[in-house]
């Protein structure tokens, strides 16, 4: 659990590396889509460079917001302003396969991030909006590798 600037407020006890560089994933996605994203939102990503650990670790996050958004359709209840989310949540997993060049991912000879599996960078997984999972696009990004 995140706050609204991604520090940590919480977590299970888990695996060290997962939880290091969680919040640097959480605090990729608050700088790419806070101004845009709405409650019922989710964002997927496994980007090394942006707080991801490597590819077959693939982290869901997604912003909380207060009833007051969800009721006025994501705007402040005070002000009529775009509301942001309260906290973010943040969940991640290793996968034992994500594409590349070998079986497994993560090859030793690989030479670039691609020949590692899909690159999945700040992908919306839900769209709040219409409260459609992305079913088909993320299946063509998980098929193109």
């Amino acid at each position: 659990l995140f706050d609204g600037q991604g520090q940590l407020i919480a977590n299970a006890p888990h695996i060290p590396v997962h939880l290091g560089s969680m919040g640097e994933a959480v605090k990729n996605i608050i700088a790419l889509r806070q101004d845009s994203c709405i409650p019922g939102d989710v964002f997927v990503t496994n980007a090394p460079y942006n707080g991801g650990t490597h590819i077959p670790d693939v982290t869901v996050i997604t912003p909380v917001f207060d009833r007051a958004a969800h009721e006025k359709h994501c705007l402040d209840a005070n002000d009529g302003t775009k509301a942001k989310p309260l906290f973010w949540v943040g969940s991640r997993g290793h996968h034992q396969e994500i594409g590349g060049i070998t079986p497994g991912s993560i090859p030793p000879f690989s030479k670039t991030i691609d020949e590692e599996g899909i690159l999945i960078d700040n992908f919306q997984l839900v769209d709040g909006a219409h409260g459609k999972f992305q079913e088909k696009e993320i299946v063509d990004l998980l098929l193109s590798g």
